[in-house]
């Protein structure tokens, strides 16, 4: 990377870590204070405040009549977990298996999940069990409920550092993926916390940037996009480091768990991919994908496919060409994220939180950029309400509606680089980001 595109970087880095700090030191005026300089929005900050609250008690009303049990999808994990502690970690990637040990443990949970009907599958790469055969040290439910704790805190703490505003963390927990995610006990929420924290530290912590990126091999669809731009910025102790990590847990895994287990998870991660993307076992609205879209319409696999490779060629040369040029960090950041989900043929509902982490780095655009709020804020109510409506509507009309939450968010964020550009030209100055606050 040239000088002066490393200055520009360290000094942007700068901008994020001061502000983590001033979170750490406890500035609590801060965080529940409204600034309308510095991007706040009041009204939709009690617009989130309101959406989250009727969703805890709708889920709450639901949850109390029987119609519905949270943790199904974390039941497949605890199961993993499970099969690996008792030394059959491989097993763990035979379905037949592993749905013939959750009905067994229904009796325990007094869950109603219908495994004879919807077998819960699981396919994570081996590194997974690291983290999966502990939980199951713990009885379903406080596993269930230890996991979603700490990743909703891993979640927390990295919206906290990206922008530490009240209204930046109501937007965070009302976002309707988040809440999907949650209640299912998914993966996604640590995953995206992952990658937000992999984005914040790339320069002034590449070491601890590089260790978070092996992290993500768990869900590696999340991270399709980012070796190109570490290689197209030239952040190489950032690669060399990942490098390292990735095949020390890998090697840890095998050693722990047996090296069965990567031929397992082959052979499920096979079986899957014909499944959902060649026979439609899976119903085609629940890949929330450019392909799961084009298979909901009725294409078939090598139109649909063909369509969705040339759409995420088009979005990765879109989010490089938006990493080397100088602008917002906070609009780099969010373009890798709202472009990831456009990338991979498999994501799903729950994946979208990586969206509202894309929100929460936009809601920073404004002020590094020092365009006007408000000029910024009808666009960007605009983009969190459509997001908001197509996650909602989701469970009601049973599409795929993740592609039009992606191309919602990338709108915004080419309205603000426009506004970007058309603040430069008429103040004449290139318009940088502050290097601390």
């Amino acid at each position: 990377m040239p000088d002066g595109d490393t200055d520009f970087s360290k000094s942007r880095e700068q901008f994020y870590f001061s502000e983590a700090a001033v979170i750490m030191t406890g500035s609590s005026k801060k965080m529940l204070s409204w600034d309308a300089s510095a991007g706040d929005d009041p009204a939709q900050a009690v617009a989130c405040a309101v959406l989250l609250c009727l969703t805890i008690l709708a889920a709450v009303m639901v949850f109390v009549s029987g119609g519905s049990h949270p943790g199904i999808d974390f039941s497949c994990f605890w199961g993993a977990g499970t099969m690996a502690l008792k030394g059959h970690a491989a097993t763990a990637y035979d379905w037949q298996q592993l749905r013939e040990l959750l009905i067994q443990m229904q009796p325990i949970t007094h869950a109603t999940y219908p495994y004879d009907r919807m077998p819960v599958p699981f396919f994570y790469p081996p590194v997974f069990f690291l983290v999966l055969a502990p939980l199951a040290l713990l009885p379903f439910w406080i596993a269930f409920w230890v996991w979603s704790a700490a990743k909703l805190l891993c979640w927390l703490l990295v919206v906290h550092a990206i922008r530490p505003r009240s209204a930046a963390m109501l937007l965070a927990l009302a976002a309707p993926p988040v809440f999907f995610d949650f209640i299912a006990g998914q993966s996604a929420l640590l995953a995206a916390s992952l990658l937000g924290g992999i984005l914040l530290t790339l320069d002034r912590r590449p070491l601890l940037s590089g260790f978070l990126l092996a992290l993500l091999i768990f869900k590696p669809q999340y991270g399709v996009l980012l070796p190109f731009v570490l290689i197209a910025t030239k952040r190489w102790r950032v690669v060399v480091t990942a490098s390292l990590v990735a095949p020390t847990l890998i090697l840890l895994t095998g050693i722990i768990f047996g090296w069965d287990t990567f031929k397992g998870f082959r052979e499920a991660a096979t079986y899957a991919a014909t499944q959902f993307h060649l026979s439609g076992a899976l119903p085609w609205y629940k890949l929330q994908s450019n392909y799961g879209l084009f298979r909901f319409a009725g294409l078939d696999y090598g139109s649909a496919m063909s369509l969705h490779v040339a759409i995420a060629s088009a979005c990765a040369i879109w989010v490089l060409i938006m990493w080397r040029r100088r602008i917002s960090f906070s609009v780099q950041a969010a373009s890798l994220l709202a472009a990831t989900p456009l990338v991979s043929p498999y994501f799903a509902i729950y994946d979208m939180p990586i969206l509202a982490i894309a929100l929460v780095f936009l809601m920073n655009a404004s002020t590094d950029e020092r365009i006007a709020p408000r000029s910024n804020r009808r666009v960007f109510r605009i983009g969190v309400g459509i997001v908001f409506v197509l996650g909602y509507v989701f469970p009601l009309v049973l599409w795929p509606v993740g592609p039009f939450m992606c191309a919602t968010v990338i709108a915004v964020i080419l309205m603000s680089y426009r506004q970007r550009t058309a603040s430069e030209t008429a103040t004449g100055v290139p318009l940088r980001e502050p290097a601390s606050v």
